[in-house]
């Protein structure tokens, strides 16, 4: 009983340390500045492609890949409970077509976040080849989680992975549905936490408001007043712009972006239709 036991244990930690490795930093690789936008809610300059990849990954990404020395930065996507990423096509296309390469999980069950995660190994594994579509032209050093409701929940659980820089978690889901919330407090990165006033489902109070309250990064947690849960099907609707720009600010560098969160009169923090709290983020 003992040998066995101490067998597991010895197969546990030879785990943990393969997933520690993976798990490590990567370099930050920027390449030339990427084209500087008028608009946040607008598609961007690129034209953008999609299919599905490797481990059950649909791949979001700019036709043209690397145009102008580019290094494109990463977003892993979840899907709400029973969803797929057609059910936010609108939103992912959008983010594409600002020069993100987005892989979203083709997964309804994405709490957990190990789904995107391995959509992450996938294109890590594809950049570096020796040829590919994807060598020479993605920054896996600049990786960001997004998705709504239960996915939401799995953004924020892949946001403890060393890989990941900055997490938008939409209206997430984070009392059950493979969520924990220890996850919450062991961040690598700042947060755009997302909710809706009117959102019976996710109720803010009782999801959003832990993750506000437990962070241990700096969070800027907006709720739109008067929008349900549905509110980012399809293009992503009121929260479409700020997703935006929140990532064009924390892996692309796009100072432009900064103002939508940060300083006194912040743009979400004089609006009307957003409810503001931040922490770490002045």
């Amino acid at each position: 009983m003992h040998k066995f036991t101490l067998g597991c244990l010895s197969a546990t930690a030879l785990v943990a340390l393969s997933v520690s490795a993976i798990a490590a930093p990567l370099p930050d690789t920027p390449g030339a500045p990427f084209p500087a936008v008028s608009s946040f809610d607008n598609s961007g300059p690129y034209a953008v492609t999609s299919q599905s990849e490797g481990p059950s990954c649909r791949v979001y990404r700019p036709r043209t890949l690397g145009q102008g020395g580019v290094r494109h930065p990463i977003i892993l996507w979840g899907n709400g409970t029973g969803t797929g990423p057609t059910t936010y096509s609108g939103l992912l296309t959008h983010w594409a077509s600002h020069g993100f390469v987005v892989a979203a999980a083709e997964t309804s069950n994405a709490g957990t976040g190990r789904e995107m995660l391995a959509c992450l190994d996938y294109l890590v594994q594809e950049s570096n080849r020796t040829y590919g579509t994807y060598v020479g032209v993605l920054n896996t050093g600049r990786v960001g989680t997004s998705g709504h409701s239960q996915g939401g929940g799995g953004s924020i659980m892949a946001g403890r992975d060393d890989r990941v820089r900055a997490t938008a978690p939409i209206q997430p889901y984070t009392i059950g549905l493979g969520h924990d919330s220890s996850s919450q407090r062991n961040q690598r990165g700042p947060m755009f936490l997302m909710s809706g006033g009117a959102d019976t489902i996710a109720v803010p109070y009782l999801n959003a408001q832990p993750v506000y309250s437990r962070a241990n990064v700096p969070i800027f947690w907006g709720e739109r007043r008067y929008v349900s849960h549905f509110e980012p099907v399809g293009n992503g609707g009121e929260y479409r712009g700020p997703s935006t720009a929140w990532f064009r600010y924390q892996l692309m560098d796009d100072q432009s972006a900064r103002s939508t969160f940060y300083g006194r009169l912040c743009r979400l923090c004089t609006s009307l239709l957003w409810s503001v709290e931040r922490k770490g983020i002045e």
